[in-house]
């Protein structure tokens, strides 16, 4: 018998309240309730329609399309879990991945699922890119029996199960053959696909996600028959009113949240705020100089005043010093606070201090743009006054993350703070944010062959002991040649009442999104 959520009632539910945090269709703190609907407030609201094309690339847009789509395999509270395949088997030798698919799956229009739509889905991926589908090094894709499907790899591909059969999204045949553009499908077609959830509503200005349980979901009936994601102007205030059951909250509310009931729960740090440099330009080209400005900001200064001490100082290899993969602070060049030195070398690249200024070999100004996330603004500031403090005038100029996004995507910037996840997902996502042009707004897009070599070797070596002294390898060249560098990792905090035991998952949803939202915490599995 399927456990059931019982949530109060709201007697009024306006589209209006949507505006407000003021909704009134949730539980009390101690789960005492009798209802059927469950709300997760966020202050960002829209992260894009749900689909693997219209979805926003961060990983609250995935999380979002998750509760509809389903993939090969999952990742539950233990590890990699069956989804649409109920076994999978690797074929070292041939270099392939055999999966055996569920016979009891259809898709939301009451279509039985099958092999084809599988083969289907990699190769309409394939015609129409997706940044939910790295197909790289992906070949051969084939059905392989009724109920079977063979994927051929183009070279060993460690990350395979967690980046791709846990990631890629699967396709209903019968609804997208005959979808030519993608990005623009958002038909009601578009998510009619086999997830425990099927959208009911979604509303861009509201920021707002209304999902309907799927009955017939073949991993276990849902535990709430509404989930709600929507935006709220105060996640604290909501929650203290019993408006949403969870949200993310600032570290000042954790102990009154605490007390009254609720649970709260630190994250990982697996979200890296960091200083972008434009190295496409000068002086921001030159090595030298990134490395003299990171010796001008001082991190521990950053993450008490902008963090209230609730983070981690950034590592230059930008991998998070609590993961499973850090290198270790012995093994990177350290870049500690000092702006004499950062004023001494400048000096040696032919700037001259004068009146406080520093000055190019023209008497020209050192002048930059430090553009900033408006939620990031306290960064900005503390970054633009050390700068300063060294001799550099630094515009500072502020911007929601769309307008940020973009600006970097176009190389339209001189420095630039800007922040993902995914810092504790498998090390190839390091692939996405260090070099190429996958994700170019998160992406440092580097060009390094020392880089490149050692990314590439790190996705070869199956054996953990060898893949991590490629992952060592690759922090220590980031770490030296810094082509973006780490502010911090913010500690963040979860709270919801107990109606539904959320869970961090190993190496994070998909590709590594550090949040608590994976869907099987709300199907009952048993």
């Amino acid at each position: 018998m399927s456990r059931k959520i019982c949530l109060i009632i709201c007697l009024v539910f306006a589209v209006s309240i949507f505006l407000t945090a003021g909704v009134s269709c949730t539980t009390s703190p101690a789960g005492d309730t009798a209802g059927d609907t469950y709300i997760i407030g966020d202050e960002d609201g829209d992260w894009g329609y749900p689909t693997p094309y219209t979805s926003n690339p961060r990983g609250p847009g995935y999380v979002r399309l998750s509760y509809i789509f389903d993939t090969l395999i999952w990742k539950d509270s233990e590890g990699f879990t069956g989804a649409l395949a109920k076994e999978w088997e690797f074929d070292e030798a041939e270099n392939s991945y055999t999966f055996q698919l569920r016979d009891d799956v259809q898709w939301h229009d009451g279509e039985p699922f099958s092999a084809s739509d599988v083969v289907f889905s990699f190769e309409y991926y394939r015609e129409h890119p997706s940044h939910w589908a790295d197909l790289e090094l992906v070949g051969s894709v084939e059905q392989s029996g009724e109920k079977e499907i063979t994927i051929s790899l183009e070279e060993p591909y460690a990350p395979f199960l967690n980046n791709v059969a846990g990631v890629v999204p699967i396709l209903p045949a019968h609804i997208w053959e005959d979808v030519s553009e993608p990005d623009e499908f958002t038909a009601a077609e578009a998510v009619i696909v086999t997830g425990p959830y099927e959208l009911e509503d979604y509303s861009r200005e509201q920021g707002l996600y209304r999902y309907r349980a799927n009955p017939d979901y073949y991993l276990g009936e849902p535990l709430v028959e509404s989930l709600l994601m929507m935006k709220v102007s105060d996640p604290h205030l909501a929650l203290r009113r019993g408006d949403i059951n969870y949200a993310m909250v600032e570290p000042e509310a954790v102990e009154e949240l605490e007390r009254e009931g609720f649970r709260v729960t630190p994250g990982d740090h697996d979200f890296n705020l960091k200083l972008m440099f434009n190295h496409q330009e000068p002086p921001f080209a030159e090595i030298e100089f990134r490395r003299a400005l990171a010796r001008s900001i001082d991190l521990e200064v950053i993450v008490e005043r902008a963090l209230r001490g609730h983070g981690l100082p950034g590592s230059p290899g930008m991998v998070t010093p609590d993961s499973r993969w850090f290198a270790g602070e012995d093994e990177l060049p350290a870049y500690d606070y000092d702006p004499e030195e950062a004023r001494r070398k400048l000096e040696e690249m032919g700037y001259t201090l004068q009146d406080g200024l520093l000055r190019d070999e023209e008497g020209e100004v050192l002048s930059v743009e430090l553009l900033g996330m408006a939620d990031y603004s306290r960064e900005t500031e503390i970054v633009a006054g050390q700068l300063a403090d060294l001799g550099i005038e630094a515009d500072t100029r502020n911007a929601e993350r769309s307008v940020v996004d973009n600006r970097i995507r176009n190389w339209d910037f001189d420095l630039a703070i800007t922040g993902h996840g995914g810092m504790g997902g498998d090390p190839e996502i390091f692939r996405r944010f260090m070099i190429g042009e996958a994700s170019p707004h998160l992406n440092a897009r580097y060009d390094s062959d020392s880089l490149k070599e050692a990314l590439q070797e790190q996705r070869r070596q199956g054996e953990h002991t060898q893949r991590k002294e490629a992952v060592d390898k690759m922090q220590r060249i980031y770490a030296e040649e810094l082509p973006t560098y780490t502010l911090h990792y913010p500690t963040w905090y979860f709270a919801y009442d107990d109606t539904i035991d959320w869970f961090f998952t190993r190496d994070g949803i998909a590709t590594g999104t550090p949040l608590p939202l994976n869907k099987m915490a709300v199907v009952d599995t048993e």
